[in-house]
């Protein structure tokens, strides 16, 4: 199966190029020219990797790269800031490699199979398992499975889910989630999270009177009331 290649690049000259070195290296390209754009895009699909530029017309770049870390997808920032400071805070952001603007796109190619064959290797797969087995979540893969059923969810009904767990039974209000799982830039309103929960729910057969998962907490906001099963990390 081809790597999905989510390529962000204002510039369409540019991103014409570079998708056209990445295809004929047979790769799938996804592009797009904004951080809205990125946004909506992988809320909606899985990608193995992203080529991100840094200076986008509705914003930095920068902000997208704790998105892509949450969701567990190796990035290659390619920008015109040539400094070593600047390449530094890139690597600090979490960055997997940075390339600077004039490049060679058979270079470029070959910085993003370097990364997925370093990545593919390193990354294990992390499985967190609830309520003996019942609910079991696959954290490099990005699945889910139900009573050993796979079921499918969005980018954002993950990114909540795995949220809440990684709470360990805490409360988590809608205003963190808002801040870290939508992003400060998210202009949205609390009754969204409320939306997704409710969607999260259903997919999981929980039932808000009586939750095995998901308990609303009435005046502050939710929390993840699963049983840790031991040693199925």
């Amino acid at each position: 199966m081809k790597k999905k290649i989510l390529l962000v690049e204002d510039d369409k000259k540019i991103s014409s190029l570079i998708k056209a070195y990445l295809e004929s290296s047979d790769f799938q390209v996804h592009t797009t020219y904004s951080i809205n754009q990125t946004m909506e895009i992988i809320e909606k699909d899985k990608f193995d990797l992203v080529i991100l530029d840094l200076m986008l017309p509705d914003g930095m770049g920068e902000t997208l790269v704790e998105d892509f870390s949450m969701l567990k997808i190796p990035v290659i920032m390619v920008t015109a800031k040539a400094s070593e400071e600047e390449k530094l805070a890139g690597f600090s952001l979490g960055a997997d490699d940075y390339i600077t603007k004039p490049f060679s796109p058979r270079e470029l190619v070959a910085r993003v199979k370097a990364v997925l064959k370093r990545y593919n290797f390193q990354e294990q797969e992390e499985v967190l398992s609830f309520n003996t087995g019942k609910l079991q979540i696959f954290l490099k893969s990005y699945r889910v499975l139900l009573d050993n059923n796979e079921i499918t969810l969005t980018p954002t009904e993950f990114k909540i889910l795995h949220f809440l767990v990684s709470h360990n039974g805490g409360v988590v209000t809608r205003e963190v989630i808002i801040d870290k799982v939508f992003g400060y830039q998210f202009e949205g309103y609390e009754r969204t999270v409320d939306t997704h929960i409710k969607n999260l729910r259903h997919k999981l057969n929980d039932d808000p009177k009586s939750p095995t998962f998901i308990q609303t907490v009435h005046g502050l906001g939710y929390r993840f009331c699963g049983i840790r099963d031991e040693n199925k990390d």
